[in-house]
């Protein structure tokens, strides 16, 4: 906070920030496409005079565009399929976007825009991950530092409210709310990620240190620093939206371990009491069930986990309780919370210390059962592990944009997701470079996608199903009546199966 850095801050210059945003052709980022990519770079100040460039990408013909997600963004599908890229294109963009010293910043954007571009590599014969921590590369969500300065510099911005006075924190409130907007199309990528800019630029001018160090949370290693350094003996705040609005969105919580050398970190709640936690935690070891069932009850008293590279939003208690501007309500019964860190750091000097250890590692054992895998390639970036060296070596040589070279690139691949992969990327961007025995097994692979009653995601049967719900509903201006129909002449349009 200002004049207060209790840890290392970002401050390499070679540094920069490239904001990004997708509107996309549905959710599910295995399933679905980013149907338009919006960008701009700038200093980790986040100055610029600049405006958002886009480029829409075009779908392959194995997936279709929800109709809801066209009442969102609204944009027609004959926009992104005759002026859109290819996805192989877009992934060798985003290759070329985030060079070393490159952090990607959204907003949200750890659940969602980034989640897209993994699969968008993955599915184009690329590293999934490199682009996250290479060579000087981050991530940065800007949502969570907009909780922050709510929390804890809540004069930096004004705050959307609904009419009972919850705050809302969605980009498309806060641009026009705060005149971020200027003009701009919500939902549009150039837009957003322009207004996305704006705003941190805004939070950045009110406080430069609070966003340096908001900066900081997205490298897990300063994560660690400051848990190791704080968490057991001063305690921490965190900023969450799981904390709750009556808590102001901050926990405060004492971390005294991980799970294993290399696990994520445990944190107990301070509004709970030792005894009472350490009884309830033998109780769910006791009582067993599913991981997610023990993971719901350890969550119920307090209990949670912190992974230090998924940006934890954490401070110092000391330094929240002696700063001015923060907001802690009454709620939080500071008194009340000393107390009980101070019962838990004499747990921790105790022999229940090992008790309470174990215990809590055996409550977050995950199941010996995992969950039945999919069988559709495309939906196994996470379940199938990381690829060996021998792979990612053979697809370093892959000539990514030769139709022709690719027709007769065919490796020894060890991971057997690899072959279908690389089947997929040419049908789905060279289509031309299919025989005909390869072209009529990708229309097999078409008809199970858009046609089966089982398969997942957007198939014709559920876009009939949206269609009907939308023209049925009241709430739709003539605008989206109009776009709704273009949506059905295009559709209409399309290949036969």
């Amino acid at each position: 906070m200002r004049g207060k850095r209790a840890e290392a801050i970002v401050t390499q210059r070679e540094h920069t920030l490239l904001w990004y945003d997708y509107e996309t052709s549905g959710r599910d980022p295995s399933l679905d496409r980013p149907i338009q990519l919006g960008w701009l770079r700038t200093p980790l100040s986040c100055t610029t005079s600049d405006e958002a460039a886009s480029q829409f990408i075009r779908l392959p013909d194995d997936v279709l565009p929800s109709p809801g997600a066209l009442m969102v963004h609204q944009i027609i599908p004959e926009q992104h399929q005759k002026l859109g890229m290819t996805e192989a294109e877009l992934a060798a963009s985003l290759e070329a976007l985030i060079t070393p010293g490159t952090w990607v910043a959204g907003y949200n954007s750890r659940r969602f825009d980034d989640r897209f571009t993994q699969h968008v590599l993955y599915r184009s014969l690329r590293d999934p991950y490199r682009w996250q921590f290479a060579e000087g590369r981050g991530r940065f969500d800007l949502y969570p530092v907009v909780l922050a300065y709510y929390a804890l510099r809540h004069a930096a911005v004004r705050w959307p409210e609904d009419a009972d006075g919850t705050p809302r924190f969605r980009l498309d409130r806060l641009g026009p709310l705060n005149g971020l907007d200027r003009g701009l199309r919500a939902h549009d990528a150039a837009a957003d990620v322009t207004v996305t800019a704006r705003l941190a630029a805004q939070l950045q001018q009110y406080d430069p240190d609070l966003f340096q160090e908001s900066l900081a949370r997205a490298d897990k290693q300063a994560v660690i620093a400051l848990i190791r350094a704080y968490g057991r003996d001063d305690g921490l705040y965190e900023v969450t939206p799981f904390a709750g609005l009556e808590r102001g969105y901050l926990r405060p919580l004492w971390v005294p371990f991980r799970l294993g050398p290399d696990g994520d970190f445990v944190a107990f709640d301070l509004r709970g009491s030792p005894e009472h936690v350490t009884a309830e935690i033998a109780a769910i070891v006791d009582a067993g069930g599913s991981f997610s069932e023990r993971r719901k009850r350890l969550s119920e008293i307090g209990v949670t986990l912190i992974r230090a590279n998924r940006q934890p939003m954490l401070w110092p208690r000391s330094t929240v309780l002696s700063d001015r501007e923060s907001r802690l309500p009454e709620s939080h019964q500071v008194d009340r919370e000393a107390s009980h860190l101070g019962q838990w750091q004499a747990v921790m000097a105790s022999e229940a210390f090992r008790a309470l250890y174990t215990m809590t590692v055996s409550a977050f054992q995950p199941d010996s059962v995992q969950p039945e895998r999919p069988t559709d390639v495309d939906r196994l970036l996470y379940s199938g592990g990381f690829y060996a060296d021998s792979d990612r070596q053979l697809l370093a040589t892959c000539p990514y944009l030769d139709p022709h070279a690719l027709a007769d690139w065919s490796p020894a691949f060890e991971d057997p997701r690899l072959p279908e992969l690389v089947f997929r990327y040419r049908a789905r961007n060279f289509p031309q470079s299919l025989t005909q025995g390869e072209w009529r097994r990708w229309q097999r692979v078409r008809r199970e996608k858009l046609l089966s009653e089982a398969a997942p995601g957007v198939t014709l049967a559920s876009i009939h199903r949206e269609l009907a719900e939308l023209a049925a509903s009241e709430t739709l201006s003539t605008h989206q009546l109009d776009q709704l129909q273009a949506y059905s002449i295009w559709l209409d349009n399309q290949p036969p199966l």
